[in-house]
């Protein structure tokens, strides 16, 4: 499949899990330029090919904001209450990993019970010259779940904490952090069953996961 913005961002030769937020793309489907640079003030991008943990006490619950889906709906902190633990898989456009991973992504949470759930955050999708693609990409990926565009409140707090894409918040029915974020690309399965585990243990709710034997 052809990913629209699949990036190759590349430090010592090595491919990166997780990247700087910088500038955006005039078009998802094209590469940034290496002379581009960033809006504001990023720390090195890593090199390791090891994804990262923060502590959840790093990022704000998510208990008030109002946030509008790419499709134009509104999504409110009341919305999560669908789900046990619900995973937000924040990601951009310029980010290569982000991109790289998204039919994995959306394969997986296709194996989710009903209790679980995984929705994304697009950050450049309302300032992308190509914001109305990336509804069709995320089609083409397989994924169906909601995708916000933008936020205030709690989710504008979190967005001036963000250092690195992807990074992946699990939260409560309602919004509270649980378990620990992710930040790079990796494992999809591996490394979200275990922090959806580790959310449901925190929870005392009896996990309902198919797990590879």
């Amino acid at each position: 499949m052809k990913h629209l913005g699949a990036l190759l961002l590349m430090t010592g030769g090595l491919l990166l899990s997780a990247c700087g937020l910088s500038t955006l793309p005039d078009s998802i489907d094209t590469a940034q330029s290496s002379d581009s640079k960033p809006e504001t003030a990023a720390p090195d991008e890593r090199s390791d090919s090891e994804s990262v943990s923060e502590s959840e006490s790093d990022f704000p619950d998510l208990l008030s904001f109002q946030a509008k889906t790419i499709e134009g709906s509104s999504f409110t902190p009341a919305d999560f209450a669908e789900a046990d633990v619900t995973a937000i898989n924040i990601w951009s456009t310029t980010c290569g990993p982000c991109v790289r991973e998204m039919p994995e992504l959306a394969e997986y949470a296709k194996s989710l019970p009903e209790n679980l759930n995984i929705m994304t955050w697009c950050l450049d999708a309302d300032i992308s010259a190509s914001g109305s693609e990336i509804g069709k990409f995320l089609t083409e990926c397989g994924f169906t779940g909601i995708t916000l565009a933008s936020g205030d409140g709690d989710l504008q707090k979190l967005y001036e904490q963000l250092l690195y894409t992807p990074t992946t918040l699990f939260v409560d029915a309602n919004g509270k952090q649980v378990a620990e974020p992710l930040i790079g690309a990796g494992n999809i399965a591996e490394r979200y069953s275990a922090q959806f585990e580790a959310a449901l243990k925190e929870l005392g709710i009896e996990s309902t996961l198919q797990t590879e034997e």
